[in-house]
């Protein structure tokens, strides 16, 4: 085996080793207090993860050294390991048992040897604590402190004029909808393009609230763009028409339902149901 597959199958175990999420590993106890001191607003930056990032860095660099036998890189490497692994391990006093010094040290020492299948192996041990951490810890602190909370946010609603919470302005939005559906099935035509109107105008409001976060013109309309506009336009006419077609209809809802309101809980409900379920234990 040459030292090409020799290194990229190391490099292959160590990504398990340092990663090992399993199912029965996974939970979602909210992050302890004492971690808040390393993000916003209580820090000017996001300490924690620059931490993360330093360990990683210093950590991967070592095989990447090693590989190129710049062996005077690969013992910086491995001093900074050690140093910032033993920092890491003083700053949230409830995680203190994630961390096993002696690992780190023992791992640094193999590394000096040179020898990149001893590295490989004495990095499993090390490997070991931060999937651990890893594995109970990670989604918790990104769903904390670096994915933003929709409870924080207030809409006005087009139709009444009054600012409200957005969990319910979506309470809304979505009685607006159903209006327009359940009208549909009925037949009452004139009742669900009323209906429409209603779920249009609160359905494209939402480019305003997307716009606190989703800042450049790509991404603003991504929810609430073209398509939706279309599907819009569609679906008016047809209950304007003298016989709504009923396959377009629900085509244009789907269409709606698919890039707009799916896409965005796709990517942001998750969060937001773990975020509000903390909020509710802390009251």
């Amino acid at each position: 085996m040459n030292s090409v597959r020799i290194f990229s199958f190391l490099i292959l175990i160590i990504f398990f080793m340092v990663t090992p999420v399993k199912a029965k590993d996974m939970i979602l106890k909210e992050p302890p207090q004492s971690l808040s001191k390393y993000y916003p607003p209580k820090s000017k930056e996001p300490k924690w993860i620059k931490q993360m990032h330093k360990m990683s860095t210093h950590f991967g660099g070592i095989f990447v050294n090693l590989k190129e036998k710049d062996f005077e890189n690969v013992d910086k490497h491995a001093d900074k390991l050690v140093e910032e692994y033993q920092k890491t391990s003083e700053m949230v006093p409830e995680w203190e048992d994630y961390f096993d010094i002696k690992a780190a040290e023992e791992f640094a020492i193999a590394a000096k040897t040179h020898d990149i299948a001893k590295a490989g192996k004495a990095s499993g041990k090390l490997g070991k604590t931060c999937g651990k951490c890893h594995a109970e810890q990670e989604v918790a602190v990104w769903t904390k402190f670096h994915w933003p909370s929709f409870h924080k946010i207030k809409v006005t609603d087009p139709i009444s004029e009054k600012e409200m919470a957005f969990d319910d302005y979506m309470s809304k939005v979505s009685s607006s909808f159903k209006g327009v559906t359940v009208n549909f099935g009925e037949g009452q035509y004139n009742r669900s393009a009323k209906a429409l109107k209603t779920f249009k105008s609160q359905f494209m409001e939402l480019k305003s609230t997307c716009s606190k976060c989703h800042t450049t013109n790509d991404v603003k309309r991504f929810y609430v763009g073209k398509e939706a506009d279309t599907a819009f336009t569609a679906l008016a006419n047809e209950l304007n028409s003298e016989k709504p077609n009923p396959r377009k209809f629900w085509e244009n809802i789907g269409l709606l339902g698919k890039t707009g309101c799916k896409h965005c809980h796709l990517t942001h409900r998750t969060y937001s149901f773990i975020q509000k379920t903390w909020k509710q234990v802390k009251e």
